[in-house]
């Protein structure tokens, strides 16, 4: 959980490195830097330089520290997207994939090339965006600009999500399947079984047809 205010920081151009914890940071490696951000928020540089933050810390660099290069091919801004779409991208390095779009109050959530969106709750349309981030072997990342407006299509299928407890039976009339949805676990269950959530917090995720 400490990272979720860390991920919030990173912004299309962004350079930095991952440190998990302060203290252990070489001080060379603050050369270029901006500016740090731990769980808590920003922390200074000068404190990172003696040693006393504690935790893990996002080193963030100006333009003198050049990161690796990446890009997303496909798709592109304004498309629209089938289900499980495959994403392309180009990277010197290990990539990652992030999706940006809500779900119970939260907008990213990484994914793989292949996105298995069974589970995405409908979104509006030009909602949603992708993001590459990308680390080189000297532990350096880049995040790269976002692709922007787009949108999910789904024909003849619905899914909606239900943040507290089991909706009743007239909420579920034209429902094909159902996951419980555990911090980010997606927990499978047969509609015939649904009951009470298995840990509280638990939101219901159903695919309807329409």
């Amino acid at each position: 959980m400490k990272w979720i205010l860390l991920l919030w920081a990173i912004g299309p151009g962004d350079t930095y490195r991952e440190f998990s914890d302060g203290r252990a940071i070489p001080v060379e490696q603050l050369a270029g830097a901006l500016r740090a951000e731990n769980a808590a928020g920003e922390t200074s540089l000068s404190l990172l330089r003696s040693k006393k933050t504690e935790g893990p810390v996002r080193v963030f660099y100006g333009a003198s520290i050049v990161g690796p290069k990446a890009g997303i091919q496909r798709p592109r801004s304004g498309a629209t997207l089938r289900e499980n779409p495959v994403i392309r991208f180009e990277a010197e390095g290990d990539g990652e994939l992030w999706a940006y779009f809500e779900r119970l109050g939260s907008a990213w959530h990484r994914v793989d090339p292949t996105w298995d969106t069974t589970w995405v709750p409908d979104q509006r349309k030009k909602s949603m965006k992708l993001q590459l981030r990308v680390r080189d072997k000297d532990g350096l990342w880049t995040a790269t600009r976002y692709v922007e407006a787009l949108s999910l299509e789904r024909k003849k299928e619905s899914v909606k999500v239900f943040q507290a407890g089991t909706p009743g039976a007239g909420a579920l009339v034209g429902a094909t399947a159902a996951a419980w949805l555990v911090g980010e676990e997606i927990i499978r269950v047969p509609i015939s079984a649904l009951g009470a959530a298995p840990v509280e917090g638990a939101a219901l995720l159903v695919r309807f047809k329409r």
